[in-house]
């Protein structure tokens, strides 16, 4: 089954809409206004690149992410979940099921966020 996003009448014509890790956030409902949004494209990219990053998201990848930003790891961890929440009370879940390619019951954990992002945008 080919994958299927939304994508708004004024980029139609576009001839190749690259999709990228802020890019599926917004799709997702996430708003660029909240801290969590940088940190997780961030976080996201890196995983892109770098799968092995996802082995120690609490040691390595909120720590390294909170260096990039000046920030603290707790700061980091506390934001993504804020950003989760925040993709999670869009009203529609169809795009966040598609990628994750399960029905969620529940908000995903920071962990399985970044994995999910991460994996869709690697295939």
């Amino acid at each position: 089954m080919p994958l299927v996003y939304y994508v708004p009448e004024y980029e139609r014509d576009a001839s190749q809409i690259s999709l990228n890790a802020e890019r599926l956030l917004r799709l997702l409902g996430a708003s660029g206004k909240l801290a969590g949004f940088r940190y997780a494209v961030y976080m996201v990219e890196q995983v892109r690149d770098q799968p092995e990053n996802m082995l120690l998201i609490t040691k390595r990848l909120y720590m390294q992410t909170a260096e990039h930003f000046n920030t603290t790891p707790s700061c980091v961890e506390r934001n993504l979940r804020t950003l989760i929440q925040n993709c999670w009370s869009y009203p529609d879940h169809s795009f966040l099921n598609l990628i994750a390619g399960t029905e969620l019951q529940q908000p995903p954990t920071n962990s399985q966020f970044i994995d999910i992002l991460a994996a869709y945008l690697r295939n």
